[in-house]
């Protein structure tokens, strides 16, 4: 007789190359189920968007397969047992999750319903490689990335398993809340999202399609020109796992096989090399599980910070007078994505210019991303604050109106987003406030009415900044 088994979907919203749902449609029949936890996420988070929307694409997938999504809502523990118990189950799947209280949670599943004398099995579905087996030569984790970036090119990707061929459903009925039930959506600050995005297994395959037949070729070149937008933009739909990470690796190495061109590999192997970042997040929350909240450099716990409620609300509203800035956390918040140049720029900003903990970053990004992850959040503020065990140079502040000179000359990004500005001459539109009196006239601005004054001046705040890491490393 073939098993009746539960398949867990969480941060993996899609059919393709599913190791869990996979397996369990070669062994027997299938229940996919979805359960919400609503009491351990913040209610109106961008990202319950993104899952709503996600789940709701599944259903109509698996629709295709004459099977339904199952969704549930509750403390996910006792509701996967009680459904478990309900339907005779014989067996749960799921693919494993990395953060600290995810892999907790697993493990008190798995030992409940092998209590009860139900099989569980566990699958790898979110990583190119098995990263509990690389190691250093001194059997410790690596910490520096082009270590570890290297060590991963000797490793082989695991290739991706493609669909099920048949999906056999459950032999009953088996009860289930529709998708607004489940109390993802609240309020309606999330309906600007649809302007700009389709999430789900879909979207994920068009938005791909369309970065690889485009921008692909000259992604190692153009990716940071903000006016022209080279980027993927596939992180949202890797987060909620729409699609997955081992089928991109393996698309980009036949492109490059099928191309055979030196040049056309710079620019594959250039975003290659973002995929393992991506690895190298999840690496370092594995070995690492406080990465998310505690910096991993001991001696800034004596950091000298100067939170400041004011300088942080102006941050996240895009009001600190450096239209760079302004400019990348309007995009944020309108979008629920910024471009990873300017993330970096924002990030450093807030840590080293104003000096407000790099925690109230994560928060707000946790909050406020559609691509937000544990472990790429925290990779990326630890980087850019200097407190990992891989990161920026503490010296490495970045002059946000220098940088927006060399990725948007013209301002045509800070003009989209912040359109105060957008009658400003471009020689003045990375700073405004050395622009003269009739040329701002003429604008039609007025600093610290209709666009701030800067809020920190930046050769006093790089130099406060510097004083401040200089005492640390002298702690």
């Amino acid at each position: 007789m073939s098993k009746k088994i539960i398949v867990l979907f969480r941060n993996d919203l899609r059919l393709e190359d599913h190791p869990a749902l996979w397996h369990a449609a070669n062994m027997g029949a299938v229940l996919p189920v979805y359960i919400h936890n609503h009491q351990l996420q913040a209610h109106d988070k961008a990202q319950n968007y993104w899952t709503y929307y996600s789940l709701q694409n599944l259903q109509t997938t698996l629709h295709n397969y004459n099977m339904s999504l199952i969704l549930r809502q509750g403390e996910v523990i006792a509701e996967v047992l009680r459904l478990a118990l309900e339907t005779q189950a014989d067996a749960v799947y799921f693919n494993e999750r990395f953060s600290q209280s995810e892999r907790a949670e697993d493990e008190r599943l798995t030992t409940l319903l092998q209590a009860h004398d139900i099989e569980v099995k566990t699958f790898y579905g979110d990583t190119l490689f098995d990263l509990t087996a690389i190691l250093n030569q001194q059997n410790k984790p690596y910490a520096i990335f082009t270590s570890f970036y290297k060590r991963c090119l000797q490793e082989l990707a695991r290739k991706p398993l493609g669909c099920p061929a048949t999906l056999t459903a459950f032999p009953m009925t088996v009860s289930s809340l529709a998708l607004p039930q489940i109390q993802l959506l609240h309020g309606n600050w999330h309906d600007k999202f649809n302007n700009y995005w389709q999430p789900g297994e879909d979207g994920a395959i068009e938005q791909w399609t369309l970065f690889i037949e485009s921008n692909v070729f000259d992604y190692k070149d153009k990716r940071d020109d903000l006016a022209k937008e080279k980027i993927s933009k596939m992180s949202p739909f890797i987060a909620a796992g729409n699609i997955s990470i081992r089928s991109l690796w393996t698309t980009c190495q036949e492109l490059m096989e099928e191309e055979d061109n030196a040049i056309f590999g710079q620019q594959i192997e250039s975003f290659l090399r973002q995929l393992i970042w991506r690895e190298f997040s999840i690496y370092q929350l594995l070995h690492y599980p406080t990465f998310p909240t505690v910096s991993l450099r001991s001696n800034f716990q004596h950091f000298d910070w100067e939170p400041n409620a004011h300088r942080l609300e102006a941050w996240k509203k895009g009001q600190t007078g450096y239209p760079l800035v302004d400019a990348g956390m309007r995009e944020l918040w309108e979008t629920g994505y910024m471009h990873n140049r300017v993330r970096m720029v924002a990030a450093s900003f807030l840590v080293k210019h104003l000096l407000q903990p790099w925690q109230e970053g994560y928060a707000w990004f946790e909050y406020t991303l559609l691509d937000f992850t544990a472990a790429n959040n925290a990779m990326g503020w630890q980087w850019v604050s200097g407190t990992g065990i891989d990161s920026a140079p503490y010296f490495r502040i970045f002059n946000p109106s220098l940088q927006g000179e060399k990725f948007d000359s013209d301002g045509t990004y800070i003009k989209k987003w912040v359109p105060e500005l957008a009658h400003l001459p471009s020689k003045y539109i990375h700073a405004p406030h050395t622009a003269p009196a009739a040329i701002l006239e003429q604008a039609g601005i007025t600093l610290g009415d209709t666009y701030p004054l800067p809020i920190v001046d930046h050769k006093t705040a790089r130099a406060r900044a510097l004083a401040r890491y200089d005492a640390i490393k002298k702690a």
